[in-house]
């Protein structure tokens, strides 16, 4: 193909015709040969007489300019001009097309599939066989086939919302004999990049084309210093650019809709860009997902979880904080566990019931007045979660002792029993490891917590099954019964150090979690994984939407620690 500066031309001999427009100027401007004058009488009778329309003996110049323009045209238009060409893959042999199809194509998918199709095309027409892999697939047979029987898989071809573990797989995998390559790229460093493309280049012509917009991506959202922190990424770094991150979730309706958006300013070069979200925590516990505005990738979607929705917990004390003794108030272990990941709120029972708490905690709080009982009873229906500490208070009344109080999980004994005093018999007594049904299972047991005095539970029938923490010689320490769909749990320790020195210890704050007052999780390590299955509800495909799971198999726990380490993949796909 001839090229005239961004135009090329598929047939340029034509354009020598362009050679002949002088000599035709030449002909259109030739005078035609004198008349040869005769004279004749009757010519006579003519004189006087004026012609209406005269005409010029010479074509004007302006004419024969625009003819030889018509005509110039022509010869350009026969020549087949051609605005930015594309140069064709020069080659004989079998054409390999590789996809890195993964979310950060998914914006671009069309037209990369466009790209692809008119390469089967050119490949069709000059007889060459093709081949079409997607490298988030595991290596596999690569079979060349006639162009047309490519063609008609080519729109089956979908991005996968994961990136290649190792390409270097994909170079055992490759055909014999050689071939030339044309590989669509999403432009990102993966592992084994350099070994793949080592290997293509062996087999023959190695074409790499990869889009010039940037790729972002969308950390995993965080909450710090009161607000949402959120960050993103982009690659290459280079122009400044702004995007903005659309937080959404259901509505008080269950639609789901954006609830609040915020914008990430990338300044020259810089390849990350931060902003805090501040968020009242209604509308905030119902966010479900961040995503980039305008970007349709997996990459640009966030989902969240419990660890960014901070719950609302009542605190409710049964005796008014002494001055100057705030180690001894009932609730000031409690407020310094869960200041940092709850959001607290005091005062009367009433008044906070108003404000829809996700839990109702009361330390050393006996009776409750028929009103107060039956609104407890109302949001336990709801799904709430009742935590009680023992204390004096509790274990002087009359509360659960000959029937069981709606608002307790079990009957009481009278009195309480101390342990490890002067006035006592036996040494302070440890806990027991949890039991396998109980929430608290797999925590580990500090060997200095101890316990010097509780309320006992009455023997009954049901105890067993309603202990979920015991002490070492079996006393129940902690039991819990279903209320509607809410439960109730009671401590049979006090919330401070007065009667155990739990509230001391780090197992305090575990168990906690434990039991969703708090709502920051540990991240799980490899061996609390281990001897689980995990089955997929909802994955997110590589345009950043959910799908249903459908029939894809649970994956055991060493499978699923593996994934968090190296990322997603065909096993563990995201959601």
């Amino acid at each position: 193909m001839f090229m005239l500066g961004p135009v090329g031309f598929a047939t340029p001999l034509l354009l020598l015709g362009l050679l002949a427009l002088p000599v035709l100027w030449l002909l259109l401007r030739a005078v035609p040969p004198a008349p040869i004058r005769r004279r004749f009488p009757g010519v006579a009778l003519l004189l006087g007489l004026r012609d209406e329309e005269a005409e010029a003996d010479k074509t004007p110049w302006w004419l024969l300019l625009l003819r030889m323009a018509a005509i110039a045209a022509a010869i350009i238009a026969f020549a087949g001009p051609v605005l930015n060409p594309t140069e064709r893959q020069a080659g004989n042999g079998p054409l390999l097309i590789a996809m890195d199809a993964t979310w950060a194509d998914a914006r671009d998918w069309t037209r990369r599939l466009d790209r692809a199709s008119a390469l089967i095309d050119e490949a069709g027409r000059d007889g060459r066989p093709v081949a079409v892999i997607r490298l988030t697939d595991a290596p596999g047979q690569v079979a060349f086939q006639a162009a047309d029987a490519v063609a008609t898989r080519l729109a089956g071809v979908t991005p996968q919302a994961w990136t290649p573990r190792d390409l270097a797989l994909w170079a055992e995998a490759l055909p014999t004999g050689d071939f030339d390559t044309f590989w669509l790229s999403d432009g990102l460093n993966h592992p084994g990049r350099e070994a793949l493309f080592d290997a293509f280049d062996d087999k023959g012509t190695v074409t790499v084309f990869e889009s010039p917009r940037p790729v972002f991506a969308l950390h995993p959202a965080t909450y710090g210093d009161g607000a949402i922190q959120l960050s993103a990424s982009r690659m290459p770094a280079a122009d400044p650019v702004a995007v903005e991150v659309s937080a959404r979730g259901p509505d008080p309706s269950g639609v789901e809709r954006e609830l609040a958006r915020i914008g990430l300013d990338f300044g020259l070069g810089a390849g990350r860009a931060e902003a805090a979200l501040s968020l009242p925590p209604e509308l905030r516990n119902r966010i479900t997902r961040f995503e980039i505005a305008g970007l349709r990738s997996a990459g640009a979607v966030s989902l969240t979880d419990d660890s960014l929705k901070r719950r609302k917990v009542a605190l409710i004390g049964g005796g008014a904080d002494r001055e100057g003794l705030q180690l001894l108030s009932p609730l000031h272990y409690l407020r310094q566990a869960l200041a940092p990941v709850a959001d607290l709120m005091e005062g009367s029972l009433t008044d906070l019931l108003l404000a829809s708490p996700d839990v109702v905690i009361m330390a050393d709080v006996a009776r409750l007045s028929q009103a107060d009982t039956d609104a407890l009873l109302d949001w336990l229906d709801t799904g709430g979660l009742l935590l009680r500490f023992a204390g004096p208070q509790m274990a002087a009344s009359d509360i659960s002792r000959t029937s069981e109080d709606p608002l307790m999980p079990v009957r009481l004994r009278e009195g309480g029993r101390a342990v490890g005093g002067a006035m006592s018999w036996g040494e302070p007594k440890t806990l027991a490891p949890f039991p396998e049904d109980s929430p608290f299972h797999g925590l580990p047991l500090p060997e200095d917590v101890t316990v010097t005095a509780q309320v006992l539970a009455q023997p009954d029938p049901d105890l067993a099954e309603r202990t979920i923490a015991a002490l070492a010689d079996g006393t129940p320490l902690v039991t819990r019964k279903a209320v509607g769909q809410g439960q109730v749990v009671l401590v049979h320790v006090t919330a401070n150090a007065e009667w155990s020195s739990l509230p001391l210890s780090g197992l305090f704050m575990s168990m906690l979690e434990r039991l969703a007052v708090s709502t920051r999780p540990a991240a799980p390590e490899a061996a609390d994984l281990v001897g689980q299955t995990w089955v997929p509800q909802i994955v997110l495909d590589a345009y950043g939407q959910l799908q249903d799971a459908g029939d894809l198999p649970g994956q055991p726990g060493e499978a699923l620690a593996r994934a968090m380490a190296t990322g997603p993949g065909p096993d563990q796909p995201p959601g």
